[in-house]
């Protein structure tokens, strides 16, 4: 018996933690694909859970067993009713069915939308859902089994289910299934799990010596032991505390979530690993687990709190890896403490259910603070570090417990204790962080530096801030006084950072928007007495930055001239009244700079547009999906119109609605050019403006250093060649560190019949600008103009960037391999004399290539200098099939090694390399 009802904790937990990414992946679309769409689903989630709980616990205080088992068996219909409704009635016919019409429009409120659509998509089936955790173990003190005096081990069984699901979706079933037939795979899983739980009904409706075939007699909803009959009801104070112990692991879940893909590295799915954390703690907590536990976790949370602590202050950057581990760490240790205090203090089974509805409740209020509140009442993610404050409230007081309860003497003198010692815990750091101003500090680091050969930072590190947050954990056994000093650094950090070379922070549904200011000199010819460079000038810049993606850069101020135009310089006067003019005359802050310079992907594709056909497009319309800094505005002339299409407001508002802080709008349209802004989801808009046609259609909408899947599916490829005219060109931007897209547009291109040509540019060396990548894509290759689908891309293609052209000249004429064998030594001129006998016109043409860059020159360099760009034909991998709307397999072309070492040993294919 406890092996069916463990059975059916186990897939009751699997379907509701498949089900959360399989729903939040179908939602995405409908939001750009923001990262805070998974913040509004757990909210929604943890919302129905509390729903799911407090219906178990009404039930269950029913007085006859069977009353509760009949009454389920109706509600265990409601889903497969609403499954039947969707699948005749939703557009995709599936049982789970997302309704576009929900979307959120200009001015609506994104969180509102999420749970608009959630509610009719999966409402019904997850509340039910939900409910089996609790009440299956209520019925299961019913059965009369020996082990239902404490059935709490079936709570470790759920957990281990949801865990296996959550690990599980990414690796084998998001891979191998499309989105439609995994919604038909959880309808028919949750059938199947109805049965499971009616059968557990009829268990606990006919307990152990109580034949199924005789007549159920109204009894008490629980046959309780002599000491859970006389246990009081829990007490208020008792269930803040379940409630606060519940809080703030979910809090922490998705603080440090929100935390590590904006401020750390923005890598696609990052989200699993402190949800399946979470799910671990929970595992552990409820389990049978040595006493001396609970002594280890109350003294290993607080140092690994003090250790992030210290990251979080110092400016120590130990790497990409080490940082997410130990902020992942860090929220393990703190979730598994609270989380063993919870499950320590649990009631009799009598109260079970009461129980799990506080402990949802504090989950709830975690998931509301960081989902809802934070967004509104911080510019930054301080709702992380502020619940890292309150973690340190929940740290066991062991020392307390052994002593006893002391007097009130005792107690005062403590309370006033803990007042004073954290403000002169503050006082004294404050003051460390203003001692590098005094040279006697100075000196005394640099001396001590010397004498242990290590460098003066790491000297001043150690006095600054290591040695205030170790003194921290002398006050642990104080659990108010440790939260207290912990709160006194971390204020005071986060006070300096706020005095720094940020100008503006705006926060809004999908993320932290920041204006900061940066410098760049650069060097002159000359030198002062000690040799070193004298700057000849420098550009001071704003940059948009959402975490660590940068949407864009404008030169704010600008000294003396750039070096880029010191050649003009001449020795006629004549000249150079010319050249100053020119000068004077140049504006910077017209410059596109980062990912939209003149001289990379973008400033080509502008150029091939405003060429082609005579001139005919130069002043055609234009669109670009993504904002940023309306950097693509600098392209814009006097007569054209260009349109954005923009989800978030907070960055229309930052860039286009004011010049504070960004003026390539304003100086667009001072040139005469017409602007248009498009607020909301980038397919959504595109398919109602039917009557548009585009010349050029750019996509470069970030979320999560990535371009939104829903963006770069073949859906959306084929609604942007709807959009645009029949010559249009049509750019993607591609740049990632962590998914190689290449092959999914090149896949993408070869099922629409496009031409694609991608130019990965890594060049930086121009003040402002940034390397990026970026596909163009077009009906016919002449589209693309003489310069972006040149033939000598095919050079590149077949050979390779790398190769030389007296290489490919061995292999198209298999008959120069020897001759040039012969004379080693006079390759260029055997070359030569080989193609200047040959009259064809393609032996001309290579003649005229030698000559030009040399035999020795290499594919790539001679595309580059003969049409001034970079664009090759994008490479097809057979292994990496187009995105669709159905499926996308992202984790196939992501190139993190460990994730890469796990599809391998579970035989998944790996197609790309970094």
């Amino acid at each position: 018996m406890p092996l069916l009802f463990a059975v059916t904790m186990f897939v009751s937990a699997s379907l509701l933690f498949m089900v959360q990414p399989m729903v939040a992946k179908a939602v995405l679309p409908l939001l750009g694909g923001s990262p805070a769409v998974w913040n509004g689903c757990m909210v929604f989630f943890q919302a129905l859970l509390l729903l799911g709980y407090l219906y178990a616990d009404r039930l269950t205080r029913r007085t006859s067993t069977s009353e509760q088992w009949a009454i389920h068996l109706v509600v265990l219909a409601l889903p497969v009713i609403a499954f039947v409704l969707a699948a005749l009635f939703s557009s995709k016919h599936t049982p789970i069915a997302v309704i576009e019409a929900l979307a959120p429009n200009e001015g609506s409120s994104p969180i509102v939308s999420v749970l608009a659509i959630l509610t009719v998509a999966i409402g019904i089936p997850f509340f039910v859902c939900s409910t089996t955790a609790t009440l299956l173990q209520k019925w299961f003190t019913y059965t009369g089994h020996p082990s239902a005096r404490d059935p709490y081990f079936l709570y470790a069984a759920s957990n281990f289910g949801s865990l296996i699901s959550l690990l599980g979706y990414p690796f084998f079933i998001e891979p191998y299934m499309a989105q439609g037939a995994q919604t038909w795979f959880w309808a028919v899983g949750f059938i199947a799990l109805a049965g499971l739980i009616a059968l557990c009904g009829k268990a606990a409706a006919n307990p152990l010596g109580v034949p199924p075939t005789a007549k159920i007699v109204e009894k008490p909803a629980a046959p309780v032991t002599a000491r859970a009959a006389g246990e009081p009801p829990p007490s208020w104070a008792r269930m803040a505390k379940w409630t606060a112990l519940a809080f703030v692991p979910s809090s922490l879940m998705l603080g440090v979530t929100f935390h590590m893909t904006t401020d750390i590295a923005s890598i696609p799915l990052l989200w699993v690993g402190p949800l399946a954390l979470y799910l671990v703690t929970f595992i552990i907590a409820f389990s049978r687990v040595p006493a001396w536990f609970r002594i280890l976790i109350g003294n290993l949370a607080p140092v690994m709190i003090l250790l992030l602590v210290f990251l979080l202050i110092s400016g120590v950057n130990p790497g990409v890896g080490l940082s997410l581990l130990l902020h992942l760490l860090t929220f393990f240790a703190a979730a598994l403490m609270c989380h063993y205090e919870l499950a320590r203090d649990r009631p009799s089974p009598q109260h079970l259910t009461t129980y799990f509805l506080v402990m949802s409740f504090g989950g709830v209020l975690g998931g509301i603070f960081n989902s809802l509140l934070a967004p509104i009442l911080f510019t930054d993610d301080y709702e992380y570090k502020l619940v890292l404050i309150v973690s340190c409230l929940m740290v066991p007081r062991l020392a307390a417990e052994e002593e006893g309860d002391p007097n009130y003497s005792t107690r005062r003198t403590g309370l006033i204790l803990d007042i004073v010692i954290p403000g002169l815990v503050a006082l004294a750091f404050w003051q460390l962080q203003k001692a590098g101003g005094f040279q006697t500090y100075v000196n005394a680091v640099r001396g001590l530096a010397r004498s242990l050969e290590i460098s003066d930072n790491t000297i001043h590190v150690i006095f600054s801030f290591a040695l205030p947050v170790m003194v921290c954990f002398f006050f642990v056994d104080r659990p108010l006084r440790f939260a207290l000093c912990v709160g006194a650094i971390l204020g005071i950090s986060v006070a300096r950072e706020n005095n720094r070379d940020v100008v503006r922070t705006e926060r809004s549904f999908f993320g932290i928007l920041k204006i900061d200011k940066e410098e760049t000199y650069f060097e002159s010819s000359f030198k002062d007495p000690d040799g070193k460079p004298i700057y000849g000038g420098g550009f001071e810049y704003l940059r948009l930055v959402h975490g660590t993606t940068l949407h864009g850069t404008q030169a704010k101020k600008l000294s003396n001239r750039p070096k880029d135009l010191l050649f003009m310089s001449t020795l006629d006067p004549w000249n150079n009244i010319a050249v100053t003019g020119t000068l004077t005359n140049f504006n910077m802050r017209e410059e596109p700079l980062t990912y939209y310079h003149r001289t990379g992907p973008v400033g080509a594709i502008f150029s091939e547009l405003r060429t082609r056909k005579g001139g005919a497009d130069a002043r055609s319309h234009v669109a670009m999906v993504g904002l940023g800094t309306g950097s693509v505005s600098c392209y814009a002339v006097k007569g054209q119109k260009l349109t954005f299409y923009e989800i978030d407001p907070a960055v229309k508002r930052l860039v286009a609605d004011t010049d504070e802080y960004f003026t390539y709008v304003t100086d667009a349209r001072t040139r005469g050019a017409e602007l248009d802004f498009r607020l909301g989801d980038a397919r959504l808009k595109l398919k109602e403006d039917v009557d548009r046609k585009y010349s050029l259609l750019l996509v470069d909408a970030f979320s999560s250093d990535s371009i939104p899947v829903h963006l770069l599916t073949t859906e959306a490829v084929q609604l942007y060649l709807d959009r645009l005219t029949d010559d249009g060109i049509l750019a993607l931007h591609i740049s990632n560190k962590y998914v190689k897209l290449e092959p999914v547009v090149a896949a993408i291109a070869e099922k629409h019949n496009l031409v694609a040509r991608v130019w990965a540019d890594d060049a930086e060396g121009r003040p402002g600008k940034t390397g990026s990548s970026w596909v163009v894509l077009a009906r016919k290759t002449e589209d693309l103009g003489d310069r972006i689908g040149s033939p000598l891309a095919e050079l590149v293609d077949t050979y390779g960037s790398g190769a030389q052209l007296v290489r490919v000249l061995r292999v198209i004429y298999p008959e120069l391999g020897p001759i040039l064998d012969r004379s080693p030594l006079k390759q260029q001129d055997v070359v030569l004399e080989y193609l200047d006998k040959r009259t064809d016109a393609q032996s001309q043409q290579y003649a005229a290539l030698v000559r030009k860059h040399t035999a020795f020159a290499t594919t790539m360099t001679v595309l580059q200098e003969e049409t001034g760009f970079g664009f090759r034909s994008v490479e097809l991998n057979p292994d990496v099939p187009a995105w669709t709307d159905d499926f996308a397999d992202v984790m196939r072309v992501m190139m993190i090694p460990e994730l890469q070492a796990v599809r391998k040993f579970f035989g998944l294919k790996t197609p790309v390399e970094r």
